[in-house]
């Protein structure tokens, strides 16, 4: 089991290729709840880097109860999630996906919104990001952001607290703010 991602850049702020099994665990619970995935008639698409830790995701986002059990791994999110990360094609789904760069993306929205975007990944029902995972000591609790953008007013993003019970990540309540549009 790997534990420990490894960098292949050249560069300290080059984002590095994210291998962490247990992070491909958790996102693999996550994606068939995201709203792209829900809507995704065809290959689902997954956002290549790793969100940057935004700046209304916080202790604050979760209950006190939360914040204290999730402790250990919500420091391990601050901290992990400091730069970005490579996503690989590690996603254990019933959909088929494919993995695109941040810069196809803008490149896209730039030429045309998201009817580019649809023209380019029809039926895709837009695009999921993540962060990298934030785990505890024995890994058995984790913290994650997670999103999809679909069009227009449409899109949900927020963080997500899991438990490891019994080999299995499950998600666990203790979340007060997502964002919806």
């Amino acid at each position: 089991m790997v534990f420990l991602s490894i960098a292949r850049s050249q560069h300290p702020t080059e984002p590095s290729v994210y291998e962490v099994d247990d992070a491909y665990d958790v996102y693999s619970v996550l994606l068939p709840h995201e709203e792209s995935f829900e809507f995704a008639k065809s290959t689902l698409v997954i956002r290549q880097e790793t969100a940057s830790k935004p700046d209304n995701v916080s202790e604050p986002c979760v209950t006190a109860d939360a914040a204290l059990r999730f402790k250990d791994a919500i420091a391990d999110y601050n901290r992990v999630n400091r730069r970005q990360w490579l996503l690989q094609r590690r996603f254990h789904i019933d959909k088929p996906y494919q993995i695109v760069s941040s810069d196809t993306i803008s490149h896209l929205f730039k030429e045309g919104s998201w009817d580019a975007f649809y023209a380019r990944y029809p039926k895709s029902g837009g695009y999921i990001i993540m962060s990298a995972v934030g785990f505890n000591k024995d890994r058995r609790l984790a913290v994650v952001y997670a999103g999809s953008s679909c069009g227009g007013l449409c899109g949900r993003w927020g963080l997500h607290l899991l438990r490891k019970l019994e080999g299995k990540w499950k998600e666990v309540p203790g979340v007060r703010c997502f964002s919806v549009s």
